[in-house]
C-alpha cells in the first residue's frame, strides 16, 4: 500500500515537473508546441490531489515544489545575466529579467494556487504571491542592491548636471523597486529613497557654499534655489513617487533656504538688496 502511494506521489510530482519544463522551454525559445488547455489542467490536477491527501507531507512536497521552482529559475536565468553587467546596462537587464521572472511566477502561482488554501494558510506561511517576490529579493536585490543604486544615483546626478538619459529607464528600475519589496521582503525602494535625499542634501549644500563663495546677491541666490527646486521637481515628477518628490523638495528647501535662512539674513541687511 505505501508504495503504492509512493508511486502515486512520484507520478504527480513527474507530472507537474513536465508542465513546468514546458513553460521553460516555452519562455526560453525553444520550438515547442504551446500549451493546450488540458496539459495545463494536468498540472494543476496533480496539485490539487496532492494537497487534497491524507498524507501529511504531500503539501509540504509541492511546496517544496513550488519554492524549489522559483529559486531554480533565478539561479538559471537570472543571476548568470546580471552579475557581469554594470551601468544602465545592469538596469535595462534587471527590468527586462523582473518581467520575464513575473510571467514565470505567475503561470506557478495559478499551477500551484491550491497550496494557498490547503497548505499556506494553515502553516502561516507568505503567499504564493508574496513568496515570488522575497525569493527575487533575496537572491538578486540583496546581491546587487549595491550596484544597483550606483547605476541609478549615476544617472541622477547625470542629468541634474545637464546630461541627458533614459528616464523611461529609471522610472522603470524605480517601479521595479516599489513592486518588489515590502510584505516580509526588505524594502529597497526605501533604501534608496535614503540615499537619494542623502545625495541631494550633499549635492546642494555644496552648491549652496559655492554660491556664496562667489558672493551671489540674495535676490540672485533666491533666483538660482527656485530654478532648482523648479528643475528637481520636472526630473521628480517623471519617475519618482509623490512622497519621494515632496521628501525631495523638502531636503532641497531645508539645505537652501532654512539651515541657511540666518545667513540669507544678515547677507540682505549687509548688502541692502533684501528684507
Amino acid at each position: 500500500m505505501k508504495m503504492d502511494a509512493d508511486m502515486m506521489l512520484n507520478e504527480k510530482l513527474k507530472k507537474i515537473d513536465d508542465v513546468i519544463t514546458k513553460k521553460k522551454m516555452i519562455m526560453d525559445g525553444h520550438p515547442v508546441i504551446p500549451f493546450t488547455p488540458a496539459e495545463k489542467m494536468i498540472a494543476y490536477e496533480c496539485v490539487y490531489t496532492l494537497c487534497t491527501r491524507k498524507r501529511r507531507d504531500s503539501c509540504s512536497l509541492v511546496y517544496e515544489k513550488y519554492t524549489n521552482c522559483l529559486s531554480e529559475r533565478i539561479q538559471e536565468r537570472v543571476l548568470p545575466v546580471l552579475m557581469d553587467k554594470h551601468g544602465t546596462e545592469l538596469l535595462t537587464e534587471i527590468t527586462r529579467l523582473w518581467l520575464e521572472y513575473k510571467e514565470f511566477a505567475s503561470f506557478l502561482s495559478k499551477t500551484f494556487a491550491d497550496l494557498d488554501y490547503f497548505y499556506i494558510r494553515r502553516k502561516r506561511h507568505p503567499s504564493l504571491a508574496d513568496f515570488m517576490r522575497y525569493y527575487f529579493c533575496n537572491l538578486v536585490c540583496d546581491e546587487l542592491f549595491s550596484k544597483l543604486q550606483e547605476a541609478m544615483m549615476r544617472l541622477i546626478i547625470q542629468e541634474r548636471e545637464g546630461g541627458q538619459i533614459d528616464r523611461n529607464l529609471l522610472k522603470k528600475v524605480l517601479d521595479f523597486f516599489l513592486e518588489a519589496g515590502g510584505n516580509g521582503t526588505t524594502d529597497y525602494y526605501e533604501k534608496l529613497e535614503q540615499i537619494m535625499l542623502a545625495e541631494a542634501a550633499a549635492y546642494y549644500s555644496q552648491l549652496s557654499l559655492e554660491w556664496w563663495f562667489w558672493g551671489d546677491s540674495f535676490s540672485n541666490y533666491l533666483r538660482k534655489v527656485d530654478r532648482c527646486l523648479n528643475q528637481e521637481e520636472a526630473r521628480a515628477e517623471f519617475y519618482l513617487s509623490q512622497t519621494t518628490k515632496t521628501k525631495l523638495l523638502d531636503v532641497m528647501k531645508y539645505v537652501l533656504l532654512e539651515r541657511n535662512a540666518k545667513k540669507v539674513g544678515s547677507e540682505a541687511k549687509r548688502r541692502g538688496d533684501g528684507s
